[in-house]
C-alpha cells in the first residue's frame, strides 16, 4: 500500500492580472502593440507556463519557442513575457534556463569556497547560506539547498544534490563524423554536448549510448572534449538504460574505501555478549514472505494465538546494532537515503554484506532483530504492545504465491504443519486488522503494479501485472499495525524521531477531486473532503470497469507523503502517527526510528536537535530522486517494449486528461501513451472540471474512462515518450464521450 500520493493534476489559476503601464504616451502605445503581438501569437503566461511544467531542470527560450511553434515576432513576444514572469516570481531562471518557481521552501544556488565562514556557502538571490559538507558538490556547481536553523542569525542549510555542474564523465548518445563524433544527451535535458577526440571513438558507433570520459581542454566555444571509454549498448537495453538515468540522477553507486573497510571489520558471528543480553526467540516459528527475486529480508513474522487475542510479533533486522551514528557506513547511507530498485537490479544503500547477509534475516541463521510485540482482538484492535532486542532463527522463507496458495487452502505439502498453521493466523488476524482499519477511513489505493518481461538476451519484451495477493495484504497489514505502534510509544514518551506525514489535499485539488467522483456518481455534491469520503467512494468503485480510474484520479490528487521532525498525522491511513519502522535495510528513515527506540528502551532522553529536521528533509528529497528514477527507467522499458507494436492498432482506456491531449492505457501491453490534442478532428478545449476534451464546434467529447481505439504511431525511446492516434470505431460509428459505466450509489 502507498503511503502517500502525489498529485498530478491541472490546477485552475486565477484570471491574469493586466500591468498597469508607465511612463508616458509613448510606451503607452509600445504596450499595446506588444499586448496586441501577444494576442496575434496566440501566447499567454499560462501557455508558456504550460511548456515550463514537466521539465525540472528547466528550458531555453528557443526550446520553449519550439514548444510552442513560435516564429518571428512571436520569439520577441516570448522573450518579454519570460521577464515579466520571471519578476512575478512565477518562473526562475538558471543562466539561459528557465522553469517553474520553486514552491517547496528548497533554494537553487551556485555552491563557492568560504574560508571566512567555515569551508563552503551556497549564494542564491542575494543572501548566502553556511553548509557543513557538500557531498559531491564542488565550487562552481549549481545546488539544491534546503535551508535550516533560524534565518534571523546566521543562515545555515544542508546541499540535497547537484543540479548543475562538474562531471568526471558523461552519458549519452554517440553521433559520429568520420573518426571524429558528437555525444548528446540521453534522458537529460541539460543543453550539454561533448567533441569527441579524433581516433576517441573506440569500439563506439552511431546511435550508441556510452560513457565518455574527459581527454583534454574544451574547445574555443566552451564545449568539452572527451573520448569513449564504454559502449554501453543502444537505446532500450536495459543496462544503456539504467546507466543513462543513474548518471542523470547521479545516483551514487559504489562504496568509498573508507565504507568497505568498516564493512570488513564487522564480525561474521554473532557477539555472544549481546546475544545473552536479548530476548531470545530462536525457539519460535518466524517466517519471512518476500518476493521471488528478493536478496534481502528485513521483516519476519510469528503468530502466537490465545483465547480472545493473539500476539503478533514483527520482528525487524536491527541494522542500528551494526551501523553505528557518524560513521563512514552511517554517513554513506544517510548520503544515499534509501535503496533504488530498478526491473533487474538494484542500487543499495548498504554495502551487500549487510543487506544480504549480516542483516537479512535468511532462513536457518540466527539474526538479531528489534521486535514489535502486539497484543490484538478479536475485533482488529491492538490492545497492547511491547519492544524489545531479540535473537530469532527464520524458520521457513517463503514467496508471496505459494503462501497465498496455503492462506486459500490450495497447497503446499511441502511445508512444514507450524509453517501452515502461521500461516493461517496471519491471514485471519491480518483480516481483522484491516477491517478495523478501514472502519476508520484508511485508504487503501490499490493500483495495478506491473513486471518488466525479458528475453534471453534481457531486452524488454512484454509487462505483465504483478498478482496481488492474500499474502501481500497480510504482511501490509502487519507492518502498518508495527509502524503505527512504535510511532504512538515515542510520541508519548517525546522521544525525537522522524515521522511519516501525510497533510490533507490542497484546497484546489480537494475540489477538483470531488468534482471529479460527483460527476462519476461516487461522492455527493454535499460531501467534504476527508479519508471516510474518499474510503466511500472507492468503496462504490470497487469491482466495477471505473475502478482503476477511480483510484488512480485519487492518488494523483492526493499530497506526497513526507518525513518530518514533527508528527502531523497520516491523512491518506487515517493514522493520527505513523513512522516507517519495518525497512531499515532499504531506509534511512526507519535506521533512524529503531535508534530512537533504542533510546526509549534504555531510558535516555536525548535533546531534540536541529538535526532531525535537517534529515528527515534530505531524506524525504532522496525519496523522490529514487522514485523517479524508477518510473524513468520502467517508462523506458514500456518504450522499448511498445516499439514491437508500431503500427498495430489497441484497445485501451483514457487515463488522463490534459490541454496537450489524452493519455490512453491499453489493454496490453500496459504502456500509458499520448493522443496529442493537434490529431484530433476540431478544435478541443478542456472542460470546466478538467476531465475531458471537448471541441468547440462538433462537441465530440473524450473524457476520463472512456474506451478508444488507437494506434502506435510513435516510440521516442531517447525522451520515453509514446504516442498514439485516435482511431474511429468500426463502420463509421460516432465516438460517444462518457459512456462508461457509471458507478451507483448504495
Amino acid at each position: 500500500m502507498r503511503d502517500g500520493g502525489r498529485g498530478r493534476g491541472h490546477r485552475k489559476r486565477g484570471p491574469e492580472r493586466k500591468r498597469p503601464q508607465r511612463g508616458g504616451r509613448g510606451k503607452g502605445r509600445a504596450g499595446a502593440r506588444d499586448a496586441s503581438r501577444d494576442r496575434s501569437s496566440g501566447l499567454s503566461d499560462e501557455r508558456i507556463l504550460g511548456a515550463l511544467r514537466g521539465h525540472a531542470d528547466g528550458r531555453n527560450a528557443s526550446e520553449i519557442a519550439r514548444s510552442l511553434r513560435l516564429r518571428g515576432p512571436g520569439q520577441k513576444s516570448l522573450r518579454r513575457r519570460l521577464a515579466r514572469l520571471e519578476a512575478d516570481g512565477r518562473i526562475a531562471r538558471a543562466g539561459r534556463r528557465y522553469r517553474i518557481a520553486r514552491q517547496d521552501g528548497l533554494v537553487e544556488g551556485v555552491l563557492r569556497s568560504a574560508p571566512d565562514a567555515g569551508g563552503l556557502r551556497v549564494e542564491a538571490e542575494g543572501m548566502a547560506w553556511r553548509v557543513d559538507e557538500a557531498g559531491d558538490a564542488r565550487p562552481g556547481d549549481r545546488v539544491l539547498l534546503q535551508p535550516r536553523g533560524d534565518a534571523g542569525r546566521a543562515r545555515e542549510g544542508d546541499v540535497l544534490q547537484v543540479l548543475e555542474g562538474h562531471r568526471d564523465h558523461w552519458v549519452g548518445i554517440l553521433q559520429t563524423r568520420g573518426r571524429r563524433g558528437r555525444v548528446t544527451p540521453y534522458r537529460d535535458d541539460g543543453p550539454w554536448g561533448v567533441a569527441i577526440e579524433e581516433g576517441g571513438l573506440g569500439e563506439g558507433r552511431s546511435g550508441d549510448v556510452v560513457r565518455v570520459a574527459p581527454s583534454g581542454r574544451p574547445r574555443r566555444d566552451g564545449i568539452p572534449v572527451g573520448r569513449v571509454i564504454e559502449v554501453l549498448g543502444r537505446p532500450g537495453d536495459p543496462d544503456a538504460d539504467a546507466a543513462a538515468v543513474i548518471w542523470r540522477r547521479r545516483l551514487p553507486v559504489e562504496f568509498s574505501p573508507a565504507v568497505i573497510a568498516e564493512v570488513r571489520e564487522l564480525p561474521d558471528a554473532l557477539d555472544p555478549g549481546e546475544l545473552a543480553r536479548r530476548v531470545d526467540l530462536r525457539d519460535r516459528p518466524f517466517l519471512t514472505i518476500d518476493p521471488a527475486s528478493a536478496r534481502d529480508h528485513d521483516d519476519a513474522v510469528c503468530l502466537v494465538p490465545g483465547r480472545g487475542r493473539d500476539t503478533l510479533q514483527v520482528a525487524i533486522a536491527d541494522v542500528s546494532h551494526f551501523v553505528a551514528r557518524g560513521s563512514a557506513l552511517d554517513r554513506e547511507a544517510l548520503r544515499r537515503g534509501n535503496s533504488v530498485y530498478f526491473p533487474d537490479r538494484a542500487i543499495p544503500m548498504l554495502p551487500e554484506r549487510l543487506s544480504s547477509e549480516l542483516c537479512s534475516l535468511r532462513e536457518g541463521e540466527d539474526r538479531f532483530v528489534m521486535v514489535a510485540e502486539l497484543e490484538i482482538a478479536e475485533s482488529g484492535r491492538v490492545v497492547g504492545s511491547s519492544f524489545f532486542p531479540a535473537t530469532i532463527r527464520n524458520r521457513a522463507r517463503l514467496v508471496y504465491e505459494d503462501a497465498a496458495r496455503v492462506m486459500e487452502g490450495r497447497g503446499t505439502d511441502s511445508l512444514d504443519g507450524e509453517i501452515r498453521e502461521q500461516l493461517a493466523a496471519l491471514d485471519r488476524v491480518a483480516r481483522a486488522l484491516a477491517r478495523r482499519r478501514r472502519a476508520g477511513g484508511s485508504l487503501d489505493l490499490d493500483l495495478p503494479e506491473f513486471e518488466v518481461v525479458r528475453d534471453a538476451a534481457g531486452a524488454s519484451v512484454d509487462l505483465v501485472e504483478r498478482e496481488r495477493t492474500g499474502a501481500h495484504r497480510a504482511i501490509e497489514e502487519a507492518m502498518l499495525a508495527a509502524n503505527r505502534a512504535v510511532a504512538g510509544v515515542l510520541l508519548g514518551a517525546e522521544i525525537p524521531c522522524i515521522f511519516r506525514n501525510h497533510e490533507r489535499p490542497l484546497e484546489t485539488d480537494a475540489e477538483n477531486l470531488l468534482e471529479v467522483l460527483a460527476g462519476l456518481g461516487l461522492v455527493t455534491p454535499r460531501d467534504r473532503i476527508s479519508p471516510h469520503t474518499l474510503a466511500r467512494a472507492l468503496a462504490h468503485a470497487e469491482g466495477r470497469p471505473i475502478e482503476h480510474l477511480v483510484h488512480r484520479t485519487v492518488l494523483r490528487s492526493l499530497r506526497q507523503a513526507r518525513y518530518g521532525a514533527v508528527n502531523q498525522g497520516h491523512f491518506a491511513l487515517a493514522f493520527d502517527h505513523y513512522v516507517h519502522f519495518t525497512s531499515p535495510i532499504r531506509r534511512y528513515a526507519d535506521l533512524e526510528v529503531h535508534r530512537a527506540l533504542r533510546e526509549w528502551l534504555d531510558r535516555e532522553r536525548p535533546p531534540r536537535s536541529r538535526r532531525l529536521a535537517s534529515v528527515a528533509g534530505r531524506l524525504s528529497w532522496r525519496e523522490r530522486v529514487a522514485v523517479e528514477a524508477e518510473r524513468e527507467v520502467v517508462d523506458l522499458a514500456k518504450c522499448a517494449v511498445m516499439r514491437r507494436h508500431l503500427g498495430e492498432i489497441l484497445e485501451g482506456t483514457v487515463t488522463g486528461v490534459a490541454k496537450q491531449g489524452l493519455y490512453v492505457t491499453p489493454d496490453a501491453p500496459r504502456a500509458e501513451g499520448l493522443v496529442h490534442v493537434s490529431s484530433l478532428p476540431g478544435f478541443f478545449s478542456l472542460d470546466e472540471r478538467e476531465t475531458a476534451l471537448v471541441a468547440r464546434r462538433s462537441g465530440l467529447r473524450f473524457e476520463l474512462g472512456d474506451r478508444l481505439r488507437v494506434r502506435v504511431d510513435r516510440v521516442d525511446q531517447v525522451k520515453a515518450h509514446i504516442n498514439f492516434s485516435w482511431v474511429r470505431e468500426p463502420g463509421g460509428r460516432e465516438h460517444r464521450g462518457g459512456s462508461r459505466q457509471r458507478a451507483r450509489r448504495s
